[in-house]
C-alpha cells in the first residue's frame, strides 16, 4: 500500500487573492475485489484487504451525465470576463441552500468589473416563501394537499431527508455499513407493500437511493426554480442563447469524494436539457467566497479601518460545516475602494455547524420526555422503520423543530427567568412533571439548556479563531484587524456575543454584516468575475469510464454464465470475466491535479509452475565468477553466461468505455468503440518483498505475488502495474481516444 499523501507546503505570496481549493490531493484507494485467469485453474487474481483502505476514499459511483468526445484544455483563460453570458452560483448548504446570479453583458466590457458587481441578483422567490435561502430537505411521501416537497413547501404528514450534504463526506466503515443494512433489512421486513400502499403511492423510495441521488433529486427542483427565476427577468430567449457559467460553493475541509459527487449532483441536475447554453462549472471554498463579498461590503459601508499588511479571518458559520479562512491586504484604495488581498495559509474548518445544536436539542427532548413519549415523538412506526441510512424527520419531530427555531434563532445568552417554553405535540408529554419540566403539554427549556446545546458548535468555532490567529500572529507576525462572522449561524446572537468577547481579549474587533445569509454566493460571483483575484480553475468531466477486468465472489442472483463461474482450490466460487470501473465518466477532473485510483491485490500460482533451479522455488542467484562452458562442433570452447531463467507472464486487462451504462461483464464490451489493452507483467520481476508462500493441504504449496493496479487521469489517461516500487507493466490512453502508447 501507498502511503497517505502528505499536504504540500503554503504556496508563495502573491498580489492577488489565491484559491487553494483543494491543497494536498489525495489518493483515492478503492477497495479491491478478485479476478482470476479463466486459462489455468490455479492461477488467481485474489482479494486483498488492507486494513489502511477504510481510511481512504471509495472509487466513485457512475455518472449519467454527457461530457465532450474529447479533453478540452484546463485552462481558465478560455472564461472571457468582458463576453456576454451569465454567471450564476449555487451554495448547496447543510441545512438552506441558495442561488445567486448576474447578466454580463458584451458592452459592459469597459466597465468596472467592480461596479458590475452591484447588480448581482439572489434569487429570492421559493414555492410557498420568499427568502434568500430554501431549506435543503426533500421528500418523497406523497402529498394529499399537492405540495412540491421540497423546500418551504413540504406536506405536514411526510418523511423528509434532511443533512444529505453530511453524507457525502462521510466515509463508512465495515462495520457502520453492516449496521445500516441490518436496519435497512429489519425496516424492509415490515415495509407494508401492499395494493393498497402502492395506490397510495406510499413506497419509500430513499431506500434505493445513495446520497448523491437525493442531492441530484433536490438541486433538480433548485435548478428548474432558477430557470424560472432567470426566464423572468431576463427572458426565456436570453437564457437559450447565451453562455452560463457555474461556480459551485464547498465546505473548507472537503474531500475528494465528496467535491466529486457534489460536481456529477449539480452537473446533472443543470443539464443542458434546461440551460442549453451551459458550459463550464467551477469550484469555489465557501470561506474564500465569503471574503471577498465581506470585505467588499465593509469597504463600501466604511466598516473598516484597515491599512497594508492588516489581517483579518472570515469565519463562514452555516448549518453543516464552521470555516474560516484568514487574508492579509496587500494594497488598499480607500477612496476608490479598491484592495488586493493575499491569502495566509488554506482555510480550516470543522463539522461544528448549527445542526449540531438541532442534535443536541434532540437528545434534550429525549432525556426530558422519556423512553415512551420519545418513541411516540419519533413515530417509530413499521412504515418507517427503514432510513437507508440517510437523516430522516418524521411529522411530529419536524413539527418540534420548527418550534424550536425560533428560540434557536433569538437566543443571546442572557438569563431569563421564566425560561423559554415549547409546546410539544398532542398525545406527548400529557403527564405534568414539574421535575421534568412538563406542564400543560410543553416543556421549558431553560437558558443553562440552551447554553449546553450550544457549547458544542460554539467552543470548537473559538478554537478554529484561536487556530487562525495564532498562525498569523505567532507565525506569520502580523496584526488581525477584524473578525467577520457570515452564513446562517453567524446570525446567531449567542455565537456573535461569544465571539466578540473572545475578539476583545486581544483587542481584536468583529463584524457582522446586514446580508451575511447570502454572502457565499453573492462572493461567488465575485470570484467567477475575477474582482481582485483570479479566476476559479474550470472542472472538466471525465470523458470515459476507466477499470479492469476482474473476478468477483459468485452470487446466484446475479446469473453468471456456467462458462463465467470457476472454483479455486480452497472451493470457493469465483465469477470470471467481469469488470470493475474505477473512475468514471462524468467525474470531476481538476486542473493540474490528477485523478488517481489504485487497487491492490496479487496472483497465486503453484510452487512447481514456478521456474525453480534449488528447490526453493526461485532461481538462484547467480556468481558473478561463474560461467557455463559450451563446446562447438569443432571441439573449442566458448566462455558463455547461464541462460536467464524462464519468464513467467500474467496478464491485467485495462478497459476504458464512453457508453453513458459502462458494461459489467468484459463480453459486453464493444471492442469496436472502447479501448482495450493487455499488460503483460513478468512474475519473475517482482521483488521477493512482495512475494510470500502459503501451503493448501490438498492442493500443496503456492506462492501469492502482491501488486498494485494504478490508475492515472489527467490529460490523459495512465495505467501501470507496480510491485515493491517496480514498475511492471504501464500504458498510456488518450482521453476520448483509443490510440494507445505502451
Amino acid at each position: 500500500m501507498a502511503s497517505l499523501p502528505t499536504r504540500p507546503p503554503p504556496p508563495p505570496p502573491i498580489s492577488i487573492s489565491v484559491s487553494p481549493a483543494f491543497p494536498g490531493t489525495p489518493k483515492r484507494e478503492v477497495s479491491p475485489i478478485s479476478t482470476r485467469r479463466s486459462e489455468d485453474d490455479v492461477d488467481e487474481w485474489d482479494a486483498y484487504d488492507d486494513p489502511q483502505d477504510a481510511l481512504l476514499n471509495e472509487a466513485a459511483t457512475p455518472s449519467r451525465t454527457d461530457s465532450p468526445p474529447r479533453f478540452p484544455n484546463f485552462s481558465s483563460a478560455n472564461i472571457s470576463t468582458p463576453e456576454t453570458r451569465m454567471v450564476v452560483a449555487l451554495d448547496y448548504g447543510t441545512t438552506f441552500s441558495g442561488i445567486a446570479y448576474l447578466s454580463v453583458a458584451s458592452r459592459q466590457k469597459d466597465q468596472n468589473l467592480d461596479a458590475l458587481a452591484d447588480d448581482i441578483r439572489v434569487l429570492q422567490g421559493w414555492p410557498t416563501h420568499e427568502s434568500e435561502k430554501v431549506p435543503s430537505e426533500i421528500s418523497y411521501s406523497p402529498s394529499p394537499k399537492g405540495c412540491r416537497q421540497w423546500g418551504y413547501d413540504i406536506d405536514d404528514n411526510s418523511r423528509v431527508l434532511k443533512w444529505t450534504k453530511l453524507e457525502l463526506e462521510e466515509t463508512r466503515s465495515r462495520s457502520s455499513e453492516l449496521r445500516t443494512l441490518a436496519e435497512t433489512l429489519w425496516g424492509m421486513r415490515l415495509l407494508d407493500l401492499s395494493e393498497d400502499a402502492v395506490i397510495r403511492n406510499d413506497i419509500p423510495r430513499h431506500l434505493a437511493k445513495e446520497p448523491e441521488d437525493i442531492v441530484k433529486d433536490y438541486l433538480d427542483n433548485i435548478a428548474e426554480q432558477t430557470l424560472e427565476e432567470i426566464c423572468t427577468q431576463v427572458g426565456r430567449r436570453v437564457a437559450d442563447n447565451i453562455p452560463i457559467d457555474m461556480v459551485i460553493t464547498h465546505p473548507a475541509k472537503w474531500s475528494d469524494k465528496a467535491l466529486n459527487s457534489t460536481y456529477r449532483a449539480v452537473r446533472a441536475a443543470f443539464k443542458a436539457d434546461l440551460f442549453p447554453k451551459i458550459r463550464n462549472f467551477s469550484f469555489v471554498s465557501e470561506p474564500e467566497a465569503c471574503a471577498h463579498y465581506t470585505l467588499r461590503e465593509a469597504l463600501r459601508e466604511d466598516r473598516v479601518n484597515f491599512r497594508k499588511n492588516d489581517c483579518f479571518i472570515v469565519v463562514d458559520a452555516g448549518g453543516g460545516t464552521v470555516d474560516l479562512a484568514s487574508y492579509k491586504v496587500v494594497s488598499l484604495d480607500l477612496d476608490q475602494k479598491q484592495f488586493k488581498l493575499e491569502q495566509i495559509g488554506y482555510p480550516i474548518g470543522d463539522n461544528c455547524g448549527a445542526t449540531c445544536i438541532d442534535r443536541a436539542f434532540e437528545q434534550f427532548i429525549e432525556q426530558k420526555l422519556g423512553p415512551e413519549d420519545w418513541e411516540r415523538l419519533i413515530e417509530t412506526d413499521a412504515q418507517d422503520q427503514a432510513t437507508g441510512g440517510h437523516s430522516i424527520i418524521k411529522p411530529k419531530l419536524r413539527m418540534l423543530h420548527g418550534r424550536f427555531e425560533g428560540i434557536k434563532h433569538q437566543f443571546d445568552g442572557k438569563d431569563q427567568k421564566l425560561g423559554f417554553p415549547i409546546q410539544l405535540p398532542r398525545g406527548i408529554g400529557t403527564t405534568d412533571d414539574e421535575e421534568r419540566g412538563i406542564m400543560n403539554g410543553a416543556i421549558k427549556i431553560t437558558v443553562d439548556d440552551l447554553k449546553t446545546m450550544f457549547k458544542h458548535s460554539v467552543d470548537k468555532t473559538l478554537v478554529l479563531i484561536s487556530q487562525a490567529a495564532t498562525h498569523i500572529q505567532v507565525i506569520q507576525k502580523l496584526k488581525i484587524r477584524k473578525i467577520f462572522l457570515s452564513g446562517g449561524f453567524g446570525r446567531s446572537p449567542y455565537l456573535y456575543e461569544r465571539v466578540k468577547a473572545w475578539g476583545m481579549t486581544s483587542s481584536i474587533q468583529v463584524d457582522r454584516g446586514d446580508d451575511c445569509w447570502s454572502a457565499v454566493t453573492r462572493g461567488a460571483i465575485i470570484k467567477s468575475l475575477g474582482v481582485h483575484t483570479s479566476l476559479p480553475p474550470i472542472i472538466r468531466p471525465c470523458p470515459r469510464h476507466y477499470g479492469i477486468k476482474v473476478r468477483t465472489q459468485y452470487a446466484p442472483y446475479n446469473c453468471h454464465r456456467p462458462s463465467e463461474v470457476d472454483v479455486d482450490v480452497e472451493g470457493v466460487k469465483w465469477a470470471t470475466d467481469q469488470i470493475r470501473w474505477f473512475i468514471n465518466k462524468g467525474d470531476a477532473l481538476f486542473p493540474g491535479k490528477p485523478m488517481v485510483s489504485t487497487y491492490d491485490c496479487h496472483w497465486s500460482m503453484r510452487a512447481t509452475h514456478f521456474p525453480a533451479q534449488n528447490g526453493t522455488g526461485r532461481a538462484p542467484a547467480q556468481n558473478p565468477g561463474s560461467v557455463s562452458q559450451r563446446f562447438d562442433k569443432r571441439g573449442g570452447g566458448n566462455i558463455m553466461p547461464p541462460p536467464p531463467p524462464p519468464e513467467v507472464f500474467r496478464e491485467v486487462v485495462f478497459v476504458a468505455s464512453s457508453a453513458d451504462e459502462p458494461p459489467t461483464r468484459f463480453a459486453a464490451v464493444n471492442k469496436g468503440r472502447d479501448t482495450v489493452v493487455t499488460l503483460k507483467c513478468n512474475l519473475t520481476k517482482i521483488p521477493d518483498t512482495n512475494r510470500s508462500e502459503f501451503t493448501n493441504k490438498e492442493a500443496g504449496k503456492f506462492y501469492k505475488f502482491w501488486v498494485k493496479v494504478e490508475i492515472h487521469v489527467t490529460e490523459k489517461c495512465e495505467v501501470k502495474i507496480t510491485s515493491g516500487g517496480k514498475v511492471l507493466a504501464s500504458a498510456e490512453v488518450l482521453l476520448g481516444e483509443s490510440d494507445i502508447s505502451a
